[in-house]
């Protein structure tokens, strides 16, 4: 090295330092393109989960609000009946 800290080469180290970064720039993209692929894959697993997970709690939701309509209809048709009783 000489001439106050420039490289002696002049283009060559140019043309590697471009070389390194097309090199750099075109990993970097594939990283990105699997970690976006990896990403989608388990966000469509987790929201898999999440619609099977909301269809379970629907159903008991759906079969317990059965339950309590028919508890209050027995309810109210027996108090109804003992006030006609009378």
């Amino acid at each position: 090295m000489s001439n106050g800290g420039k490289c002696e080469f002049g283009s060559l180290g140019g043309n590697v330092l471009s070389l390194a970064a097309e090199r750099f720039e075109r990993r970097l993209a594939q990283e990105i393109s699997m970690v976006r692929v990896d990403m989608i894959r388990e966000m469509h697993e987790g929201f898999a989960a999440i619609r099977r997970e909301m269809s379970d709690l629907r159903a008991d939701l759906l079969k317990w609000s059965l339950l309590f309509w028919v508890g209050q209809f027995a309810a109210f048709t027996a108090v109804l009946s003992y006030m006609l009783r009378r």
